[in-house]
């Protein structure tokens, strides 16, 4: 069974200035990898340092975008199948940490993704990334 780590607190969503002494003390020099060619090791990689950064994030589907897909569309049983979400990441925005620390990491919304989608993650931060 796959697991995920859980988030040390609940934290209110209503002020992009409340920001806990964890998010403050984020290693912004920890980047994503660059380059993405759609591979298990870019996946992985961007599922490590995700988990570093944020501490708690939804199982991303380790394998490639074809791969999810696959699996997504091809159960037997109908009750087993599950849409695919992607996940579309963008270091450089704005909205990064507070959509991170707040939202795509609470307890509520990571269950919710691991029981009903198959997540798989893409960054487009690097421009190469974007036109792939």
């Amino acid at each position: 069974m796959e697991t995920y780590l859980e988030n040390k607190e609940t934290r209110s969503i209503d002020s992009d200035s409340d920001i806990s002494d964890d998010e403050s003390n984020v290693e912004t020099n920890e980047s994503f990898p660059e380059v993405y060619e759609n591979g298990i090791p870019d996946v992985q990689s961007f599922y490590r340092c995700f988990q570093r950064r944020y501490h708690a994030c939804p199982v991303f589907f380790e394998s490639s975008l074809q791969d999810a897909c696959h699996e997504a569309f091809n159960s037997t049983v109908m009750q087993e199948c599950r849409p695919v979400l992607i996940y579309i990441h963008n270091d450089e925005s704005m909205f990064n940490n507070v959509f991170g620390y707040k939202i795509f990491t609470s307890t509520i919304i990571i269950d919710y993704l691991l029981e009903n989608y198959i997540v798989w993650p893409w960054d487009v931060t690097s421009e190469s990334n974007r036109n792939t």
